[in-house]
């Protein structure tokens, strides 16, 4: 089943435009190649602001994908990840099991930490990632109806199954950073961190530019008005 969940990834990525579904980077048009860093689950209470923290002293943008019912509960979080330039993007209100969750409960979860995180810092959201990266056809055109850009990733370094600084060194190490990355973490484990400080050690944000993901849909959208534009000249 996981090879088939990933060929019809595959498939789907070759065939849907970035501002539809969002699984890695175009090549960079700029001086520096760039990555994407996302941190999912959160806000916690001791793990991201550490996080935040860390970003601040790097000079790092980074994009979180929160559970509503997370930024209800530590609001002040929320309000701190927008003041400090971050993309915030919606993660659905509970995080509940994907295959245990209709289309119209998971649909309904968007809206709702729409509302709330549209209420807590005036910011609109139109990026989402669903929980674990799963999603059938009703809740994928369900998205699409709503405008938002589904976001994946193709680097996971499975974080929540670090148990040491040493797995997180390991992981760093082994990581050959490429143009277009999106990096998935989560800012409710504790090695987030460390994975961010060791890939810091090791040159990798000054070799890349660290954007949110939202600047390559937007990019994508850019492009489709000029491919509109020359098309209606040429008619």
């Amino acid at each position: 089943m996981n090879a088939i969940r990933q060929f019809l990834k595959q498939a789907l990525t070759a065939c849907v435009p970035r501002r539809r579904l969002l699984v890695h980077g175009p090549r960079s048009t700029g001086s520096k190649p760039r990555i994407a860093l996302t941190f999912d689950d959160g806000p916690h209470p001791e793990h991201t602001p550490r996080l935040l923290d860390l970003l601040d002293r790097l000079a790092l943008r980074a994009t979180f994908f929160v559970v509503g019912q997370n930024a209800e509960r530590y609001p002040h979080l929320l309000q701190r990840m927008s003041a400090a330039g971050h993309e915030i993007a919606n993660h659905t209100y509970t995080h509940s099991e994907p295959r245990q969750t209709s289309a119209v409960q998971f649909l309904d979860e968007i809206q709702q930490t729409d509302r709330l995180v549209e209420q807590l810092t005036g910011r609109t959201m139109t990026t989402m990632r669903p929980p674990k990266g799963e999603l059938n056809l009703s809740k994928l055109l369900g998205l699409w109806r709503a405008r938002k850009t589904v976001v994946l990733w193709n680097v996971d370094p499975k974080d929540y199954r670090m148990q040491s600084v040493d797995d997180a060194t390991k992981w760093c190490e082994s990581y050959r950073p490429g143009d277009g990355d999106i990096v998935l973490l989560h800012d409710i484990h504790p090695y987030a961190v460390q994975v961010i400080e060791t890939l810091a050690t090791r040159g990798v944000f000054k070799q890349f530019e660290t954007i949110p993901v939202s600047k390559w849909k937007r990019q994508d959208q850019a492009v489709a008005r000029q491919e509109t534009t020359s098309s209606g000249a040429r008619t």
